[in-house]
């Protein structure tokens, strides 16, 4: 690749990661000096009068997590807070999609490679020898499991040419399900709360 390109690429990462940071900063200047914006029964008002700006925002930013390698984990909390369960949950599916791609098709270009060798490489390695065997059952296993990089499966199913339809596909079942249990779940919990405590 010339070196045109890799700045191009290179440009773009730090791009999505600059503006993670100014999203956080900006959140994190409001909550301190405007903490009553913050308030659960608040902020579900807001972006239930605001719905498709709020999801279209939200699916953004998800997006934008790929080029970052952030864990989603944070956003789907947040977007709990804010989003009826239902339409948070299809639109995360549809960043699932869409931030997967990403790191399938730009991996090596972002140095995503260097990255997950230097800090998984191990995993790296059991994640190749166990998708020679089982391609969709170990994608969609890897996506299901709390705590652990789903990017990383992504990366390595580009690097084996594993199918991209196979591995979106695969990738959305298993983040699928455990997204579907925190977002359900966390949203019934959350209204539970809300309830007993009148927030």
């Amino acid at each position: 690749m010339s070196n045109k390109k890799l700045e191009k690429f290179e440009t773009i990462n730090f791009f999505g990661l600059y503006t993670w940071l100014i999203v956080i900063t900006v959140c994190l200047s409001f909550y301190f000096l405007r903490p009553e914006l913050f308030e659960p029964q608040r902020l579900r008002a807001f972006f239930d009068a605001n719905l498709l700006p709020g999801l279209t925002i939200y699916f953004i930013i998800s997006t934008l997590r790929g080029f970052t390698l952030i864990p989603s984990t944070p956003i789907v909390l947040a977007g709990i807070l804010v989003f009826p369960p239902l339409p948070l949950f299809l639109v995360n599916q549809l960043a699932v999609y869409s931030s997967s791609a990403i790191v399938y098709y730009m991996a090596s270009y972002l140095r995503f490679d260097r990255f997950f060798h230097e800090h998984y490489d191990r995993q790296v390695k059991q994640l190749t020898r166990l998708l020679h065997k089982k391609e969709m059952p170990v994608i969609a296993a890897w996506g299901f499991t709390p705590f652990v990089p789903s990017d990383l499966i992504v990366y390595v199913c580009g690097v084996l040419r594993i199918s991209v339809v196979k591995t979106l596909i695969g990738i959305s079942i298993g983040e699928g399900v455990i997204c579907a249990i925190y977002i359900f779940g966390g949203s019934y919990s959350l209204d539970a709360m809300i309830d007993y405590f009148a927030i």
